[in-house]
């Protein structure tokens, strides 16, 4: 989001799409069809799978938001 190479941008086209693949993922394992520990364990070692990355891309988008209300939020002490 805030790097200058692509390297360090999240990749909206591969969550777009994998969208699809993705909520079947998520609805399998909020009707309890597969454990997300046995997802996890299963596609850990598949980082070629694109949807496997599209999943670490919708982490990061996650982790980016939260820092971003944290801050947003949080009353910064200046020393």
């Amino acid at each position: 989001m805030f790097g200058e190479s692509a390297r360090n941008s999240i990749d909206f086209d591969l969550i777009e799409s994998q969208f699809r693949h993705l909520m079947r993922v998520a609805v399998s394992v909020r009707e309890g069809a597969i454990s997300s520990t046995l997802l996890l364990r299963r596609r850990a070692g598949s980082r070629k799978n694109a949807t496997y990355t599209a999943f670490r891309e919708v982490g990061r988008v996650i982790r980016t938001v939260q820092l971003l209300r944290y801050l947003s939020d949080a009353p910064l002490v200046g020393g």
